[in-house]
């Protein structure tokens, strides 16, 4: 029996074309369907003076800054039970709000490192006086040249907030105009879901404002 040398299905004797595929009848060897024409695909020339397409690389995007300290602001305070309170300095960084705590292991560093610096120098009783005076008010710039990451390690009690937290700072005067030696400023951080109330015997708004901007400060 032939067989349609398209499609392959067999085609009668008396068939001119194929009842399958409709292609017209052809004569076949042995019985068996021819197997159509081999084509080979065309592909174009090659041109050995062009070189190969270079892909374009991107580069990673670049990473995120290094946090480091920006602001340092000191006279914070934590009221306690007594009257008693604990003294905090601020440093403020691209991302956090870091609080460290001035510990009495930090007046003991600042006292014998000043006294000894004062008596390398061959200064006498009032001048070891005066340099430890010095190194009091000038300790908070020490936060200057640490990471951020050495100020929350330096003591148990140093902690930091996001500073996308911070909705608003909020800072009241409580001085009493009667008696012009009672100073005292109430500095509340209003966050997403928490307070943080300090006091102050400074008047720190300007600092602040500076800080967080005019917008957060009120």
């Amino acid at each position: 029996m032939p067989f349609c040398s398209n499609c392959g299905q067999p085609i009668g004797d008396d068939d001119k074309f194929c009842a399958s595929c409709g292609t017209p009848r052809q004569p076949s060897v042995g019985g068996m369907p021819q197997a159509p024409s081999y084509v080979p695909p065309q592909v174009a020339p090659v041109n050995q003076n062009v070189p190969p397409p270079v892909t374009a690389y991107q580069n990673p995007a670049p990473p995120f800054p290094a946090e480091s300290v920006k602001f340092v602001i000191g006279n914070l305070a934590i009221s306690k039970s007594w009257g008693r309170t604990d003294a905090y300095t601020l440093i403020v960084t691209q991302r956090r709000s870091i609080f460290a705590k001035y510990t009495q292991e930090i007046i003991n560093e600042i006292v014998t490192t000043s006294r000894a610096n004062a008596q390398a120098e061959g200064k006498g009783f009032f001048g070891k006086w005066a340099a430890q005076m010095k190194e009091f008010g000038n300790y908070q710039e020490r936060y200057l040249h640490l990471t951020p990451d050495q100020v929350l390690q330096e003591t148990p009690g140093n902690f930091a907030v996001e500073n996308a937290w911070i909705r608003r700072i909020k800072i009241q005067d409580h001085s009493d105009i009667y008696r012009s030696s009672y100073v005292q400023f109430s500095i509340t951080f209003e966050m997403v879901n928490q307070k943080l109330d300090f006091i102050s015997g400074y008047d720190l708004g300007s600092q602040f404002k500076q800080v967080y901007g005019p917008a957060i400060v009120h």
